[in-house]
């Protein structure tokens, strides 16, 4: 065999291995680039910005909550002299702004009806009214079977799946929202420290 044919048959090899190295390259990245899954969406159920709610009520188990709102500051209806945790007051109407849902399983005469779902007698009512009169109702089910909750609002008929952790968010009793005073570790000079004696 000539050297001449030897260098042909040599670079031809190497034309060979760069074509395959080129198509491996273009597949790893054709398999990289492929469309994923689409996650599914959040669905905006409700929208109630908490600076807009004068009103808020909460029927839960352990029994009927009644509060006001200024804007600023929240007061309890039933114990205006009750000191309230505005910071938590606000995260928990926050989490109406928006209300969203995992999964929309469409209108209530299309389902199973509420009882199914716990929305007949639902776990947690949350109705809140706004400064322009406006008046919302949150209804709060049974857990499915993902561990999602089932809620209705009075905007629609629909039936939807979100956080459970909205029910345990609402159910709770006044107690729970007492403003906690930071303790202050500071000594009263009035006079009376120790003399040590020498």
């Amino acid at each position: 065999m000539t050297k001449k044919k030897k260098r042909m048959r040599m670079i031809a090899a190497v034309l060979i291995l760069a074509a395959l190295a080129v198509i491996y390259v273009l597949v790893l990245r054709a398999d990289f680039n492929a469309e994923k899954p689409e996650e599914e969406e959040e669905i905006t159920a409700l929208t109630i910005d908490r600076a807009d709610i004068r009103y808020a009520q909460i029927e839960n188990s352990y029994g009927t909550l009644r509060f006001a709102y200024d804007g600023e500051t929240w007061t309890s209806e039933d114990a205006p002299s009750f000191g309230l945790n505005q910071d938590s007051m606000d995260a928990l109407f926050n989490r109406l702004n928006p209300l969203t849902a995992a999964r929309d399983l469409g209108e209530e005469e299309e389902t199973e009806g509420l009882a199914a779902y716990g929305l007949e007698d639902p776990s947690v009512v949350i109705t809140v009214t706004l400064e322009e009169g406006q008046e919302y109702t949150i209804r709060l089910g049974a857990e499915a079977s993902d561990g999602s909750l089932y809620f209705m609002t009075s905007e629609s008929d629909h039936i939807y799946t979100g956080d459970s952790y909205l029910a345990t968010a609402f159910d709770f009793e006044l107690s729970d929202m007492e403003a906690i005073e930071e303790e202050t570790d500071t000594e009263e000079e009035d006079g009376t420290e120790e003399t040590v004696s020498e």
